[in-house]
């Protein structure tokens, strides 16, 4: 049997070298402020529309989200749009899987213990997808950062033990800025990164994940209410940073490439009309300073119509070597 203690985030924390508690012994340790537990069978989980939060077998009960509102359920949906602009900086695409089931089972294959983060990240989803209906402990590939959101809850005391003890690479707990009366008490505003080191979670200042993105400002770009430049800025950095990690960038992303090539040849065209309009102007004043103004205007309307360098070229070279204005237009008409 795994000897337990209970961790510094208050979970259940596991002993180095120990297996995984089993889940009559990790439920008396844990917590869960702002849920109501409900009994329920595996089935009943399945069919539930509701937020659930933690789910076991031996005790059927799920902790359900009392407090699942705009507040709580923002950042999630925040992070995708923010990171949605990260690979596109990289070139390649991040996934967010949402609230999808981590799923431990028993030695029958049922579902023995459930826990659901409000979002699921993994940074290269082209070499694997998660199983169906949820991600399995010990088959699936654990996500790259998971997050959790606490505006009425405190993951500390509950799920965060087991993340460590699963062997989660990185946890992201955040509190927004907007308070709640239902707050548990000692939680207060920002974002806490937890990173696996040595099997034990380590509060980090700086994601591993996505190197160069402190805490800081991953609370601001998830709190903010308008995209700051200051975020975007960040985003390019972060992004380009893992482009350079995987050989990718901007120019490899279907939407921002075909974007930039589209710019680039927007700017030759533009770049192309201003010369020809510019060559234009140089010669009307070669042709006023040879002939005539009369002539000069002439020749303006007949130029107006040649949009070719190479033609505009061989006229200035005609008003050099020709004498007579009627006898030019007369040619170039």
């Amino acid at each position: 049997m795994a000897t337990e203690h209970t961790g510094e985030y208050g979970g259940v924390a596991q002993v180095e070298g120990d297996a995984a508690p089993d889940s009559a012994e990790a439920a008396p340790a844990m917590e869960f402020p702002g849920c109501d537990s409900i009994p329920m069978t595996w089935e009943d989980v399945w069919a539930y529309d509701g937020r659930i939060e933690y789910w076991d077998r031996a005790s059927s009960t799920a902790q359900v989200l009392r407090d699942a509102g705009p507040v709580h359920e923002s950042p999630p949906n925040v992070l995708s749009e923010i990171l949605t602009r990260i690979s596109q900086e990289r070139g390649s695409r991040i996934r967010c899987y949402g609230a999808v089931y981590l799923m431990e089972r028993d030695g029958a294959g049922r579902p023995r213990r459930v826990m659901v983060a409000d979002q699921t990240i993994y940074l290269r989803p082209g070499r694997w997808k998660p199983s169906d209906p949820a991600i399995i402990r010990d088959e699936d590939p654990l996500p790259n950062v998971i997050l959790e959101v606490d505006h009425t809850t405190d993951v500390r005391r509950n799920k965060l033990g087991l993340y460590e003890s699963w062997g989660f690479p990185e946890v992201w707990v955040g509190t927004p800025d907007t308070p709640s009366p239902n707050r548990p008490r000692g939680l207060r505003p920002g974002l806490t990164i937890y990173r696996l080191d040595g099997g034990r979670f380590r509060v980090s200042a700086e994601s591993r994940a996505f190197p160069g993105w402190p805490a800081a400002r991953i609370h601001v770009s998830l709190n903010e209410s308008h995209m700051s430049p200051r975020t975007l800025t960040d985003l390019t950095r972060v992004g380009r940073r893992l482009g350079g990690q995987e050989g990718t960038t901007p120019d490899d992303d279907p939407q921002i490439g075909r974007h930039r090539r589209q710019a680039h040849g927007t700017g030759l065209r533009a770049g192309r009309a201003e010369g020809v309009a510019a060559q234009r102007v140089l010669l009307g004043r070669l042709a006023s300073r040879k002939f005539d103004p009369a002539t000069a205007e002439r020749l303006a309307a007949v130029l107006a119509g040649v949009d070719d360098p190479g033609r505009l070229a061989a006229i200035g070279g005609r008003i050099i070597d020709c004498d007579d204005g009627a006898a030019l237009l007369a040619e170039l008409s």
